[in-house]
């Protein structure tokens, strides 16, 4: 299980990755997986409801249904973590079919402030969720005819749920880009820098083969403060 500490303005936080692997389909590798995640969470003296992000690979659109059912069993509806899907072929094990990349705080058995935003109407999964002083956005899908013009239209998703919990572009602390194709990083980094104004804004960008529409070309997470 791959597993990193850090800290966000003075809070800290998990994140962990763990798989379905060694089960038999795509329901019981999401119960697998929630359940590892789950147990790690309980070693580091919190719960799975500590989870914050989490970011949801699936080797195929077919995978999907099955990890959102589950999802929506193993978390508090109300405060669920903000969240993404992403489809990828290349998993380690190659016979895996589900990963769940999660960011949790630690909150060892202390109390802290946590509230769900919702879309209206209310989706799957939630807008944003809002930790302490800090709002994490679910991932945003581009739209459009291009990588261009899909990072804009997903910049903008991410601002009007910025300015609606009353924070902006200027306290982003991290975006996590899942681009369709490689090439195209030094351009959406650039895109991403003269959106925020700061150029040594920390950028995570992976490849991803698919998502939720087939037409999508970037889908993009959001860390901000308030």
């Amino acid at each position: 299980m791959q597993k990193r500490y850090f800290y966000l303005r003075g809070h800290p936080f998990v994140f962990l990755s763990t798989t379905g692997h060694g089960a038999k389909g795509a329901t019981e590798e999401a119960t697998l997986a929630c359940s590892r995640l789950d147990q790690e969470m309980r070693t580091l003296g919190g719960s799975i409801d500590d989870v914050v992000r989490t970011t949801v690979f699936t080797r195929n659109q077919e995978c999907r249904p099955a990890i959102s059912e589950i999802r929506g069993k193993a978390f508090v509806p109300a405060t669920r973590p903000a969240s993404s899907s992403i489809i990828v072929k290349d998993f380690t094990p190659g016979d895996t079919l589900i990963e769940i990349d999660s960011t949790a705080i630690l909150s060892r058995g202390q109390k802290y402030r946590k509230k769900g935003i919702e879309f209206n109407p209310a989706r799957a999964y939630l807008k944003a969720l809002l930790v302490e002083d800090l709002v994490f956005v679910s991932g945003q899908g581009g739209r459009g005819e291009n990588i261009e013009v899909q990072t804009q239209t997903a910049c903008r998703g991410i601002n009007e749920i910025l300015v609606e919990l009353g924070t902006s572009w200027d306290k982003v602390l991290l975006l996590s880009c899942y681009v369709k194709k490689q090439e195209w990083f030094d351009m959406v980094c650039q895109l991403l820098r003269e959106k925020t104004g700061n150029p040594s804004l920390w950028i995570d960008l992976a490849v991803a083969d698919g998502y939720a529409r087939p037409e999508m070309l970037i889908e993009i997470e959001a860390t901000a403060y308030k």
